[in-house]
This record gives C-alpha cells, sequence and structure tokens, in this order.
C-alpha cells in the first residue's frame, strides 16, 4: 500500500536533524537472553524463510527488565518537531518508560502543564548511543489499535546527511502500523523509491498477530534488507547494480527508533474514544552479521549467495551430507557470497565438497577481492572430494568474495562448504 506522509524539505543543521530528519505483538512469558544466543556460533540457517539466531553474535540489547525511566546510556526520548511522526512527543516518562519487563509508549490526551497541546505521545531513539551497518535487528513488541494511532519501529542515518536530505539519506521502517487495520507494514524510504508526497513503492504489508506480542525482525546486508514478521520472511529490498547512492544509501551507520505516534500524516486525527494508544516492546536485540552462512544449502535457497551465469540450484538430491546441494549447470555458471566483518591482516581457509557429472569436467573453489591476488583450487572427481584455499586478508580489508565457479559445460555439484580463521 502507497502510504502519503507529511514532510518538510529538510535543510537543517545537526542539532535539528533528530527532530526532522527523514520520515518518518505470541504470548509467551518474558526471559532473559539465552547464553547460547549471547555467544557466537556456527550452526546453519534452519530454513530460508526463517532466522536462525545462533548464527548471529549479539553486539547490543535492551531486555527492558526495570521499572521506571528507561537506560539513558542506550535511548534518549524521540524529540518534538513538527513533521507527522514527532508532531506530539513529549520527553517525559508518563509517556516513555519501563514497568518490570517492557518499555511502555504512551499516547493520550491528558492535560500536561506548561504543555497546552492536544495530545502527548512517547518515543526513544538511539541517537549518539548506538548505531550499526550491517546485522540483524529483533525487535519484540505488541500495541494497541486505534483510530488515528501509528506505532513504529524504524531506523535512521547516523550522521543524517551521509546522503543528503530526506529521502536521499535513507530510511528503513521495521515495522508501522495504522489505525485498526489488521497488517502492518515494512517500508523502505530512499531517492529512487519516495515520490514527492512521502509515499514509498518499496513497501510491503503483513498480517500480524493483532492481540498479542510479534516479533519484527530486519536482516541487513550489503546486499539487500530483508523483513520478518515472527520468523517467516515477508519482504526483500535488494540492492541493484548501478542503482547508486539514490537507489542504496544503506551503507552507512543507522540507530533505532522505537515511537508511539498518530493524530497527524499517515493515519489521520485520533478518535478520542480509543485513546490512550500504547505500544510495550518487550526487547531489542541487534546481531552481528555471520561471517559466513548456508554453506550446506538445507535451507533450500542459494540466499546469501549471489549467482551469475543462469545455471545455479538448489536441488534434493545429489548431496554429500543432509538433504540438499547446489548444482551448476549449462555453461559457465558461478555462485559469489560477499563476506563482511573480516579481520585485516589475517589468514582464513575457505572450501567445500564437489563432484562433477562426467569425467573431463572441473569446478572451482575461490576468493577474491580480500586484499590480495585471487586464489582457488580445483575439484575434477566423480564422486565428492574436498578442497580449500587459503588467504590472508589485506592490511586495511574486512570483506571478501568466495565463489564456487564453474568454467565450461556440463553439471557440477557442491556442498558443506565453511569459512575458519587460522
Amino acid at each position: 500500500m502507497r502510504k502519503t506522509k507529511f514532510w518538510l524539505v529538510l535543510s537543517l543543521i545537526a542539532t535539528s536533524l533528530s527532530i526532522f530528519a527523514c520520515k518518518k505483538d505470541s504470548t509467551a512469558t518474558k526471559n532473559p537472553i539465552p547464553e547460547e544466543i549471547k555467544a557466537k556460533a556456527s550452526t546453519k540457517l534452519l530454513n530460508a524463510t526463517t532466522v536462525a539466531t545462533t548464527d548471529y553474535e549479539l553486539i547490543w540489547s535492551d531486555e527492558f527488565n526495570s521499572n521506571g525511566s528507561f537506560d539513558s546510556t542506550k535511548w534518549s526520548y524521540a524529540d518534538r518537531g513538527t513533521v507527522a511522526w514527532n508532531k506530539y512527543m513529549t520527553s517525559l516518562p508518563a509517556y516513555a518508560s519501563q514497568d518490570g519487563s517492557n518499555l511502555v509508549l504512551r499516547m493520550d490526551n491528558a492535560v500536561v502543564a506548561g504543555d497546552p497541546v492536544a495530545y502527548h505521545a512517547g518515543g526513544v531513539k538511539s541517537m549518539g548511543k548506538f548505531s550499526m551497518t550491517y546485522g540483524k535487528v529483533e525487535v519484540r513488541a505488541k500495541f494497541t489499535q486505534g483510530r488515528g494511532s501509528w506505532p513504529a519501529i524504524w531506523m535512521m542515518p547516523e550522521p543524517a546527511t551521509a546522503y543528503g536530505g530526506w529521502p536521499s539519506c535513507g530510511e528503513i521502517d521495521i515495522m508501522e502500523h495504522v489505525n485498526n487495520e489488521s497488517v502492518m507494514y515494512h517500508t523502505i524510504h530512499n531517492g529512487s523509491v519516495t515520490n514527492a508526497n512521502g509515499g514509498s513503492t518499496a513497501s510491503k504489508s503483513a498480517t500480524y498477530n493483532t492481540t498479542d506480542y510479534n516479533l519484527y525482525t530486519m536482516i541487513w546486508s550489503p546486499n539487500d534488507i530483508r523483513f520478518y514478521v515472527n520468523n517467516v520472511l515477508q519482504y526483500t529490498y535488494a540492492r541493484v547494480s548501478g542503482g547508486g547512492t539514490q537507489q542504496w544509501p544503506f551503507d552507512v551507520p543507522f540507530y533505532l527508533i522505537l515511537n508511539q505516534a498518530g493524530g497527524a500524516g499517515w493515519p489521520g486525527a485520533i478518535t478520542n474514544a480509543d485513546l490512550p494508544f500504547s505500544m510495550q516492546v518487550d526487547y531489542v536485540r541487534v546481531y552481528k552479521l555471520p561471517l559466513f552462512s548456508n554453506g550446506d544449502f538445507e535451507s533450500g535457497v542459494i540466499y546469501p549467495w549471489t549467482t551469475w551465469g543462469g545455471g545455479s540450484s538448489v536441488i534434493s538430491t545429489d548431496a554429500r551430507t543432509g538433504t540438499k546441494c547446489i548444482r551448476e549447470t549449462g555453461g559457465e555458471t558461478s555462485i559469489e557470497q560477499y563476506l563482511t566483518g573480516l579481520t585485516p591482516n589475517t589468514t582464513y581457509r575457505f572450501g567445500g565438497y564437489a563432484k562433477v557429472s562426467a569425467a573431463g569436467q572441473s569446478v572451482s573453489i575461490g576468493v577474491k577481492n580480500y586484499g590480495g591476488t585471487a586464489v582457488n583450487a580445483t575439484i575434477g572427481t566423480t564422486s565428492y572430494s574436498s578442497n580449500s584455499v587459503t588467504f590472508t586478508t589485506g592490511t586495511n580489508n574486512t570483506t571478501a568474495t568466495v565463489y564456487f565457479y564453474k568454467p565450461l559445460s556440463g553439471t557440477v555439484y557442491g556442498d558443506d562448504f565453511y569459512l575458519e580463521k587460522l
């Protein structure tokens, strides 16, 4: 659904950017983060449409298990401004506080001494305290429905002007909900997909549990941004080759915003009989992307590998272990995975297993773009055999591309690829 929001054209000094910047729930007992989630693990993605937490290393979180004010080392109040979402933001504990198990963000029409606006609403932001580039964000939350209500979980760039004013700077809306709708929205804003009225063509509605908590997840990689509700993939926004920063301004740090808004812009006027509105946030957890994943293709899809040559697919026969493997057929074909978060001046080994369908064929396992000359190792056996390459990242290199490449006609199979730090 295309949304209409009311925005100001941004040409503000840095101190105003947080006000005017770009833009702008399963019943389960709340538990602390399990130790196995906190620890870095190397297990595989379990399903193409689910999120396996143990693939990721927790780097920042808030469980909201205290009472009273929120943790000021992680959050500050979302400032009031003149755009739709922040028109009624109020920096008072009554509108943003913890109740022992949640962060509670409230909106009502109470009279506040010295602040004679029609409504007051709460929100927090991590600007200046935490931001990230690439990773996974999980937010478990529930919210009330009501005419004029607009709760949101979203992200903005820091600094806000890295690629200009809104929408060129980019915006990631993990969850937005309006009024009494039975769906919520995932949306991307940038100079390519956002029109003059604030509507975006990169928006997807998704159903959710309207009476309870839901888990909203965003996975952001150098190649795409993926949105999930309750671990089910709902929408993918992919980076376009040659699209430039107008299409992909998402390579700079972004910070988090949680807010209960309403009464202006997209949801329209408030029906006072539906007040108060509230969003209760059980937790926020942010994870670092794994260095390498889906090496055994048991996910059933190629992602996060990318392909070229057109002859690559995941199949349910010829696997070395498990039930699935990658098959490359036809002419010149390759799958590649772009790695981030590597350590400079560090040696790694990339390897795996492969076989060819007929004698005389071959396939290569290799690494490129790591700060040195591309390296590869060949496999040409008709039954699975292993090979690997080692590479040492350059002085300033934290990325590399690993690949599985078939240079000629024929069919080859690959399985159980791995990456290890030596």
